[in-house]
């Protein structure tokens, strides 16, 4: 409870030392058009944090935000269906989200069809290397062999293995050829699955979207502007780079929206399917005179404080234009190359209301 004491005496010990200095500064200028001007020492100004920046020309735009969804690029996806018939064994990936490398088992399959051929290859290698007549029927037999068990997918490694123990497997080895998160896993361990049976989708993260929903009046300029800049929860100081990629009109409480998708680079994989976001739209981009927002006071006027020379101060009115964050356009009040208070401003204008009363807008300059 003590600070609430504090803090007001502090200000006005301040405002006290300030006013105290202005009247030995004013009786040594005594001009009519210094009613309105606070003027500190260094020692004061460094007290007070005064602190000013350059008014600039530069290119300011209305920025509005969106807030999304990460989602799978579903044009990334791979679709692993069963090619061949028979009895799941083991399933490898347990649950959707998870990632999987390329190259790493999917599942194992026990098939009775799948069995069959690897006999009947194994069968026709033998007879191939015995054969003393007939040779190269014998081979051709083997190949045709093989190239059955090369359409069930099976590799030369796994082959390769084959006849080197010249036993056939009780189960086949299928892996990825992608790597990705697990979008869909319909199957599970012992259930019977036959050709087509879709086992696995799994989606590249290589680009991710970013889904999120828009009024019918915010899709044409999107549409004007597909070049957007988003950001992550997980990484709330990077800005992604991110490109209209689809709109879909749906009805929803009576009003028409948009589902608006966003494709954006994620190839060091750190944006995750589910994450929030956040797409800034930028609009009526212009190049004009431009402040920090934090140079204002807004009251029944808005004004900011001008340093007009080393150590003195003086307020403008102002008219703002458009605005974003963390700036503002100044449509009158101010010119390039004017000095404007960004810290301390509250405590020019405490000083002004000490040395002129509550009437301190008087004087000020437009």
């Amino acid at each position: 409870m003590k600070s609430h004491h504090i803090i007001p005496l502090l200000i006005s010990l301040f405002l006290f030392s300030c006013s105290e200095k202005t009247v030995n500064h004013s009786e040594h200028i005594g001009h009519d058009g210094m009613e309105n001007m606070v003027i500190l020492t260094k020692e004061e100004i460094v007290k007070a944090n005064i602190l000013v920046d350059t008014v600039r020309i530069k290119n300011i735009s209305e920025q509005s935000t969106l807030t999304g969804t990460v989602a799978v690029n579903e044009n990334q996806v791979t679709i692993i269906t069963s090619r061949i018939k028979g009895r799941l064994e083991r399933v490898y990936v347990r649950n959707t989200g998870e990632y999987i490398s390329k190259g790493k088992p999917l599942y194992d399959i026990y098939s009775e069809e799948l069995l069959a051929d690897e006999n009947d290859y194994l069968l026709a290698m033998e007879q191939y290397r015995d054969a003393v007549t007939q040779k190269e029927t014998a081979k051709q037999l083997a190949d045709g062999a093989r190239k059955k068990l090369l359409q069930w997918t099976i590799t030369e490694e796994q082959i390769q293995e084959l006849e080197k123990t010249n036993k056939p497997s009780y189960t086949l080895s299928f892996f990825s050829n992608v790597e990705g998160y697990i979008t869909e896993l319909p199957v599970r361990e012992g259930e019977y699955v036959d050709i087509g049976t879709l086992i696995v989708k799994i989606a590249n993260p290589s680009t991710v979207w970013v889904e999120a929903q828009v009024y019918s009046d915010e899709v044409k300029f999107l549409k004007q502007n597909p070049k957007l800049s988003v950001k992550f929860e997980m990484c709330p100081d990077k800005l992604f780079n991110g490109e209209i990629v689809f709109d879909n009109p749906v009805f929803e409480i009576n009003q028409k929206v948009n589902l608006v998708r966003v494709k954006v680079d994620n190839k060091e994989n750190k944006i995750k399917p589910g994450m929030m976001a956040y797409i800034y739209l930028k609009q009526n981009d212009k190049k004009t005179i431009v402040i920090p927002k934090s140079s204002l006071l807004i009251e029944k006027t808005i004004s900011v404080w001008v340093q007009t020379s080393h150590g003195m101060y003086e307020p403008r009115m102002v008219t703002i234009g458009i605005e974003n964050k963390m700036e503002v356009e100044i449509l009158f009040g101010l010119k390039e190359g004017d000095l404007v208070v960004t810290s301390g401003a509250f405590l020019l204008k405490s000083e002004q209301t000490v040395k002129q009363g509550s009437n301190s807008m008087g004087g000020m300059k437009m």
